[in-house]
């Protein structure tokens, strides 16, 4: 049976003397650079052995590795690298990765190493030899130094281990919480259970209660008969957006339900039992919506016991340069374009704007970015005309002078609905415009 075999890697010239000796096996080898196999799905080729070369640090996993580990055939990875590497390849292959090694051991062993290779997949064996010490695993997790994503990062990983713990996610638009509560249920030993997200601020009371609860028998008062969310997603995770604008009826409820784990659907009396982890997320300060009388003191501290809260880009500038790379090597894998480099001019304009979108907004800012580069830099003619001339914005939160109109617009709306702890009514009589327009507008911007 001749094995085929995939080497895919940018300096290739590195293993003349494997590629000389290679010619002489019983396997097919076919070479690629990084970005060629990207462009020809090489994933959807049935080899029985991937040799993946990396000579820079990984910050992003390729795509089309990680549908590689999809399949289901017998087949063995062998990973060439100097640097640490994102946890999640150990992760995604796991016993199929036979061996992490580095550069200086690949020239001189690598014959030796591919022949045993061979012989376990010969003999379906997975190798039963750790692939790499701990310490050279980065841990996955939110992307950042800053202590408060530190703690995130460890909140999560604690929180993920107890399938069923709820928990509640802090942050403005864009900084993470729909990542952070995927981490969290990703995070199980077995994530069996599916992740449902529910937005909860534009629905009815009736339809909240519905939606969670579901109906037991067909009636005018609640609709057809059908599961609820909190039953759809058994075993898995439940995500409530905007928990600030839930009825006092629906989080009596959710308080039942926290307290024993049973509900009972609408027009129903016996009570349904499931294991649902509930996340809820807000961009507010819950507190002040419990002095108010506007949410449950004892649903607040059962979601408080664990609270993750995820700071805006502005408060942790010192991570727009680990997530600017993230993402151009994330997109650079996406669209095939090998870019190396950021001028030091563009770093430096990135790390001074205000970031209204927080972290989602740079995330699609480097995608466009990316697109239009037409070489292997980024430089600040690839950067939005809106950015050039931008500063860091003060203390006090000055915005004039460094943004839009439009992002100015959406601060302030932003702040007004803080203000009034996501009255719209009240907000809309402060902005001097109707309702429905500032419907429009929280929509348009990304702040439901």
């Amino acid at each position: 049976m001749q094995h085929k075999i995939a080497f895919i890697s940018d300096r290739l010239v590195e293993f003349h003397s494997f590629l000389k000796s290679a010619h002489n096996n019983e396997f097919r080898l076919d070479l690629f650079e990084h970005l060629e196999a990207i462009r020809k799905s090489i994933h959807n080729i049935y080899y029985d052995l991937f040799i993946i070369d990396i000579d820079d640090i990984w910050y992003a996993v390729p795509s089309w590795l990680k549908e590689q580990a999809t399949h289901q055939y017998f087949f063995q990875v062998i990973i060439i690298s100097d640097h640490p590497l994102p946890k999640s390849i150990n992760t995604i292959f796991g016993e199929r990765l036979y061996q992490v090694i580095g550069l200086r051991t690949a020239k001189e062993d690598l014959n030796e190493i591919v022949l045993n290779a061979r012989k376990n997949i010969e003999n379906h064996q997975f190798n039963p030899v750790p692939a790499k010490k701990g310490d050279m695993w980065v841990p996955d997790g939110l992307i950042g130094e800053n202590e408060s994503v530190k703690r995130a990062n460890e909140f999560i990983k604690i929180i993920s281990k107890a399938p069923s713990t709820p928990c509640l996610i802090r942050g403005e638009n864009g900084t993470g919480k729909n990542l952070a509560a995927y981490l969290i249920h990703s995070g199980k030993e077995h994530p069996e259970g599916p992740f449902i997200v529910k937005n909860c601020e534009y629905a009815t009371t009736n339809e909240l209660m519905t939606d969670l609860f579901g109906v037991e028998e067909e009636n005018p008062a609640f609709g057809p008969k059908r599961k609820g969310l909190l039953e759809q997603a058994a075993n898995g995770t439940l995500v409530l957006k905007n928990i600030e604008h839930t009825p006092l009826e629906v989080q009596h409820r959710l308080l039942i339900y926290l307290d024993s784990h049973t509900f009972k659907p609408m027009g129903g009396e016996i009570p349904i039992q499931v294991d649902t982890r509930i996340i809820a997320q807000t961009r507010f300060d819950l507190d002040k919506f419990v002095r108010n009388g506007d949410f449950n003191a004892e649903l607040y501290f059962h979601l408080k016991s664990f609270e993750i809260y995820l700071p805006p880009l502005r408060e942790r500038r010192g991570d727009i340069e680990l997530l600017t790379k993230y993402f151009v090597q994330y997109f650079g894998f996406l669209f095939a374009k090998k870019i190396t480099k950021i001028s030091p001019m563009a770093m430096n304009i990135l790390k001074d704007y205000y970031w209204p979108g927080n972290v989602n907004q740079l995330k699609e800012l480097i995608e466009r970015s990316v697109l239009l580069s037409e070489n292997n830099e980024i430089g600040i003619k690839n950067l939005p005309t809106y950015l050039n001339d931008s500063t860091a914005i003060p203390e006090d939160m000055e915005l004039l002078g460094n943004c839009s109109l439009k992002e100015i617009e959406r601060v302030h709306i932003e702040r007004v609905l803080s203000r009034t702890k996501g009255n719209k009514s009240r907000a809309a009589e402060i902005l001097q415009i109707s309702r429905t327009t500032l419907r429009e507008k929280i929509k348009s911007y990304g702040l439901d």
